[in-house]
């Protein structure tokens, strides 16, 4: 035990985003049945088995003496990965408690970015291993900046319209919450997009 267990981290966040795309996969799945009891309770299945892979990347970065990239770009990344997964459990479990039901189409507007945002994710971490990949992990950060800047202009169109047609105060407040808490979801996909940029700016 004289020298430390070496961990393959970009291993770990491949298997991080992994969970993020199952869980995104499952968001998109409600609108085939709308059943949002059943995703939901899928979707936090898949936030659990996120959170271990978070810890086990946080404990592992514990044992390691030498990182391939700064210790503290690792402890983010791994945060702000998790941090996507746990918002989008928590709008679908608003969503079951809130019976949105049926679910209306300016959610799933939502989702479409939600799954393109979370896809570019996905390409940015499996390249980010190979330094000569660096531009195009730039060119991915810029596509999920360019979808979060779409989701807010959609989140105020929709949000517009909401108090336009919707008469129900109580409905007003559910969706508007639940449209934004959606809308937070690409913000948090932009978090990891500035981690990427910063890592690779640095490293590569």
């Amino acid at each position: 035990m004289l020298f430390p267990k070496s961990f393959d981290f970009f291993d770990l966040f491949e298997e991080q985003t992994a969970q993020l795309i199952r869980a995104v996969e499952c968001l998109r799945d409600l609108k085939e049945d709308g059943d949002l009891k059943k995703h939901s309770r899928k979707i936090k299945e898949i936030e659990h088995d996120a959170d271990g892979i978070a810890h086990k990347i946080l404990s592992s970065l514990n044992k390691t003496f030498i990182t391939p990239i700064d210790r503290e770009d690792i402890n983010l990344l791994a945060h702000n990965i998790d941090d996507v997964i746990d918002e989008i459990e928590r709008t679908v479990n608003r969503m079951n408690i809130y019976k949105i039901d049926p679910i209306p189409s300016e959610i799933f507007q939502i989702m479409e970015l939600i799954y393109k945002a979370s896809q570019e994710v996905a390409k940015g971490i499996k390249e980010l291993r190979d330094p000569k990949k660096r531009d195009q992990v730039l060119k991915y950060c810029e596509i999920i900046n360019f979808i979060e800047n779409e989701a807010d202009d959609i989140l105020r169109y929709i949000i517009s319209k909401l108090f336009d047609e919707e008469k129900d105060p109580i409905m007003i407040i559910k969706l508007k919450e639940i449209y934004e808490s959606l809308e937070s979801v690409t913000d948090r996909c932009e978090d990891v997009a500035n981690v990427l940029e910063t890592i690779v700016v640095k490293n590569y």
